[in-house]
């Protein structure tokens, strides 16, 4: 697994060279996530693609799961969060399942990534998923779970290279469409 923090060379949209640094998130980052999620829900034409959080949610996830920050230029270029195999975890997506309690305890949750405007079509979303299931692996994990709109087709292409399934579509996060997508590790 990639060990943080680290700074990574992308391309910028010009094809210019651009560093990207990456480290683990935590409560101090508080408002620049609540900006980045403002930033990308104001540029959305399709609202319903993403689900807002609160601030108290980001809180508690900055201080209970394992959450991802990069950065360029001083600036909050993506954030991720990934919610450890924790059978007690109420965000542990199994819960949707109906796993039962050691399901849960294998299963880790690629909660949310979200990646400002700007700097998308970098491949800091792909970082991020590799920082996530390095992480839930680690943590002893043998499978993780995600959602995604059927109308983020970027975020499920993503996916879909790394071999996660679609498992299941339901209505979750106040009626919003989402599949739930699976990978088995090995």
């Amino acid at each position: 697994m990639m060990k943080l923090p680290f700074t990574q060379e992308l391309m910028n949209g010009t094809g210019e060279p651009e560093f990207i640094s990456f480290r683990k998130a935590g409560p101090e980052d508080i408002d620049a996530v609540i900006a980045l999620q403002d930033r990308i829900v104001d540029a959305l034409p399709d609202k319903d693609v993403y689900a807002t959080s609160s601030r108290e949610d980001y809180l508690e996830q900055l201080k209970e799961d394992v959450c991802f920050a990069a950065e360029s230029g001083g600036k909050l270029a993506g954030f991720s969060v990934m919610v450890p195999n924790d059978p007690d975890n109420p965000r542990n997506y199994g819960r949707y399942l109906d796993y039962d309690r050691d399901q849960l305890a294998a299963t880790a949750s690629l909660d949310l990534t979200m990646v400002d405007p700007e700097f998308r079509g970098r491949g800091i979303q792909r970082i991020f998923n590799k920082l996530r299931i390095g992480t839930a692996v680690e943590m002893g994990a043998k499978e993780g779970l995600c959602t995604i709109s059927p109308d983020n087709p970027y975020s499920y292409r993503n996916f879909l290279v790394l071999n996660f399934e679609i498992i299941e579509q339901r209505e979750m996060y106040g009626g919003k469409q989402r599949y739930i997508l699976r990978k088995v590790f090995r």
